[in-house]
């Protein structure tokens, strides 16, 4: 039989075929470029299952040796490279076989709708008490935030520490504006910087930067950005995986800044999803699946505060499978770890589940692409950009991820669809019920009738 390094190998193998498929059929389509959807979809099943592997298998494989002891070795890692190529091929056929949509929304083509301003103005505010007061922005200190296997328990709601995600969106939309493109400059810019500090916020920052990329790339019409901004955009990047989760003044005054990095880069989360992708179908084929039960009571009853709705527990865990992964090898490992949306559609259902969900996302985003597209609305074009921005998270973590994602920066952008859809002109509504009595018009005076002749 092959060896664990021959296993890996076919992985490698399979990966750069499949993926070389994609490629050229995003070419052929026209579809790889900076603002498509599948370019970035392309480009995260790069990084996360043929770069990011091979950087770790050749620099310190430890991560993915020790899970594929305890995980069955070879057929373990055959039977992953299998799932993942199925799932990615799956994903790629319905998103070249969907159609772009182009709703409008009844939003107008560059005026902002009556209202639209007071919604900017919240959304802003929300996201700078939230950066403020539960992410340690400027130096400030935090609200302390009981959490209590992934809840939020005591006072403080879920919403006033994500409320960071709505700044998004009006910055994009500002800077798509041409009057108002210097003050969603600067707000980006303050931002930003109240992110560096945040040691559990990385994600968001890199994806503000490349929806940066993104909006020039939109404003002049181009199919790429400028090069030196694709370059400074990698820099970033690196940058803020190589800190770890730990804030940026503590990573810089460390002295370790070379060292941490290449810790983080061989070892970081980022770097272990194949290893922990490993790991979690083991388990699932061990003990069970949730058949995407608690995804589904997450996606109705997540955005309801906890603080006045406790009883949504409750019930999440009434329906919700029990799966205790507490006695098999190996399950510790996998705390904090990250197996992409294809490890988590295995847990709905092993490989029918990564069939359907792959190809429900590949029918999904290709629809998304129109948002995209010259000549939309920019309230449109502002929200495609922040979900499209956020791609390349999503696909490396979990559906709940995306849903939250989704929900967070449509808030705003349904503010705005909102204004677009309340009467222009106020509506008099008179006080009283009796209805108002209409003056009668004058009547003609009638024409004298001719005198009747005798003939």
């Amino acid at each position: 039989m092959f060896s664990i390094a021959q296993g890996f190998l076919i992985h490698c193998l399979a990966m750069a075929v499949l993926l070389w498929y994609a490629w050229i059929n995003l070419q052929r389509r026209g579809l790889f470029h900076w603002l498509s959807f599948g370019f970035w979809s392309w480009a995260a099943f790069t990084l996360y299952f043929f770069i990011t592997p091979i950087i770790q298998y050749f620099g310190d494989p430890f991560y993915l040796e020790t899970r594929l002891e305890v995980t069955e070795g070879l057929p373990r890692l055959l039977w992953v490279t299998f799932c993942v190529a199925v799932g990615i091929l799956v994903y790629f056929i319905a998103y070249f076989r969907s159609t772009p949509s182009r709703p409008s929304f009844g939003l107008p083509q560059e005026e902002w709708p009556r209202g639209t301003r007071w919604v900017l103005l919240l959304a802003m505010a929300g996201a700078i008490y939230s950066l403020i007061y539960y992410r340690g922005a400027f130096g400030f200190e935090i609200i302390p935030i009981d959490i209590v296997r992934g809840k939020y328990e005591g006072e403080v709601m879920g919403y006033q520490r994500v409320m960071h995600y709505f700044a998004n969106f009006p910055i994009v939309l500002l800077i798509l504006h041409r009057s108002t493109r210097w003050l969603g400059l600067v707000l980006a810019g303050i931002i930003l910087v109240a992110r560096f500090e945040d040691a559990w916020d990385r994600f968001t920052a890199v994806s503000l930067v490349l929806a940066m990329t993104m909006i020039v790339a939109v404003i002049r019409q181009r199919r790429w950005p400028h090069p030196l901004l694709v370059g400074g955009l990698v820099v970033f990047t690196l940058l803020m995986h190589a800190r770890g989760h730990v804030p940026l003044s503590d990573f810089i005054a460390s002295g370790r800044m070379i060292t941490t990095s290449k810790q983080e880069v061989k070892r970081g989360e980022g770097a272990n999803m194949l290893a922990s992708l490993y790991l979690k179908t083991y388990l699932h084929d061990h003990e069970g699946y949730n058949y995407g039960i608690p995804f589904i009571t997450k996606l109705v009853l997540g955005p309801l505060p906890r603080k006045y709705f406790p009883w949504k527990d409750r019930l999440m865990e009434q329906f919700s499978p029990r799966l205790d992964f507490d006695d098999i090898p190996g399950s510790k490992m996998m705390y904090g770890a990250k197996t992409s949306v294809i490890g988590d559609l295995y847990g709905f259902g092993n490989i029918l589940a990564v069939i359907l969900g792959m190809a429900l996302l590949g029918i999904f985003s290709r629809k998304l692409d129109g948002f995209l597209e010259p000549r939309r609305p920019q309230a449109i074009q502002a929200i495609g950009i922040c979900w499209l921005s956020s791609l390349w998270m999503m696909l490396g973590s979990s559906l709940s991820w995306i849903a939250i994602t989704f929900y967070l920066n449509a808030v705003p952008f349904v503010g705005v669809v909102i204004c677009a859809w309340l009467p222009k002109h106020p509506i008099d509504i008179p006080l009283s019920r009796k209805r108002p009595s209409v003056p009668k018009s004058p009547s003609k005076p009638r024409m004298p009738h001719a005198p009747r002749r005798d003939v």
